[in-house]
């Protein structure tokens, strides 16, 4: 293998109701993605004609397996991208960030 440059991109859906995390190689294909949907954690949106920012990091590296990792605790989403099992890079996204609020008593 040789270094390779990647280009993750972290964005709500159209919907409004989660959130992607996408990975680019330098083809511009996807290399590893997931998904969240804010209804399995208990949150949803609150906010009118207002979008969040897309977080875009890229980087280089020589690995030769992708793994988006997402968990949820004290009231953010953690992404972390693991490069044969080696962490890349690691982005938190606040409940403050992307305007959610718990629902159904949550």
């Amino acid at each position: 293998m040789s270094m390779e440059t990647y280009t993750v991109e972290i964005a709500e859906t159209e919907s409004n109701e989660g959130i992607s995390a996408d990975v680019y190689d330098a083809d511009g294909l996807v290399a590893e993605s997931t998904h969240v949907a804010y209804a399995d954690y208990g949150v949803a949106a609150v906010r009118d004609d207002w979008e969040p920012d897309v977080v875009e990091r890229e980087f280089t590296a020589d690995v030769t397996t992708l793994d988006m990792q997402v968990s949820r605790g004290n009231d953010e989403f953690e992404f972390r991208l693991l490069g044969d099992r080696e962490e890349l890079l690691r982005e938190r996204l606040t409940d403050s960030d992307l305007q959610l609020a718990y629902v159904d008593g949550e």
